[in-house]
């Protein structure tokens, strides 16, 4: 709830979220210009960040993220067995589409490749896991923000479809479908999606690859119901 949101906590998790996997150094005018804040203020918050382990500070007065978060992701990925469950069926939807295949989760303002299986050829997307990319662009963020709860009429219709089609948003060359994936209690886990070059998008092939996407993320939701992965 709101009230219960402390500030100080979350200007420290806005200096790590500059953090990105392009820009793993900042200097203190780089947090700034990302965060807004003073530099006064960052320094502050980078005192407590640093003494905690998140934080570390170069010899050359640039700024890293610290080995307190290694542990804390190592923990996150030893508390479930979330790729059993997600990339034996993102084989098979690449498998069955000859399409990469992607999950997606949200992180802030971001969304995060969890895992992909890239298609097999040489005119393919190849995507990385880990990659962060947009949620304003792209089948996967489209999906992620209409159901996560965005107004707007855009974001009603693309609850009411089930499912998104972008083409050219990111890359003029490429396109993506993707459905969300939810549970059986309405909870969003994550976004399935299949990417590829745009020419390989066409309707007829949109529904084609629909029905093998909805079933996918059907089985998803259950697999990942106890999975505390967004």
């Amino acid at each position: 709830m709101a009230q219960d949101r402390v500030e100080a906590v979350e200007r420290a998790l806005e200096v790590l979220n500059s953090f990105t996997n392009k820009s793993n150094t900042l200097s203190l005018k780089d947090i700034s210009e990302s965060t807004g804040f003073y530099k006064s203020t960052i320094l502050r918050l980078i005192g407590s960040l640093e003494a905690y382990g998140y934080i570390l500070r170069q010899q050359d007065g640039r700024y890293r993220l610290g080995p307190s978060l290694w542990r804390l992701g190592s923990i996150y990925q030893n508390s479930f067995d979330s790729e059993t469950a997600i990339r034996p069926l993102l084989q098979s939807v690449r498998d069955q589409i000859n399409q990469t295949a992607a999950f997606y989760i949200r992180s802030g303002n971001q969304r995060i490749c969890l895992y992909r299986e890239n298609a097999i050829g040489e005119l393919c997307h190849m995507l990385s896991e880990g990659a962060e990319l947009p949620l304003d662009k792209g089948a996967a963020g489209m999906i992620l923000t209409a159901f996560g709860g965005a107004d707007g009429e855009a974001m009603d219709s693309i609850r009411e479809k089930g499912w998104y089609l972008s083409e050219g948003e990111r890359n003029p060359d490429l396109a993506a479908l993707a459905v969300p994936v939810i549970t059986e209690n309405g909870e969003l886990k994550g976004v399935l999606s299949v990417s590829g070059l745009i020419f390989k998008f066409t309707e007829e092939k949109v529904n084609e690859y629909l029905p093998i996407l909805k079933k996918t993320a059907t089985q998803l939701g259950k697999e990942l119901a106890n999975c505390p992965l967004m």
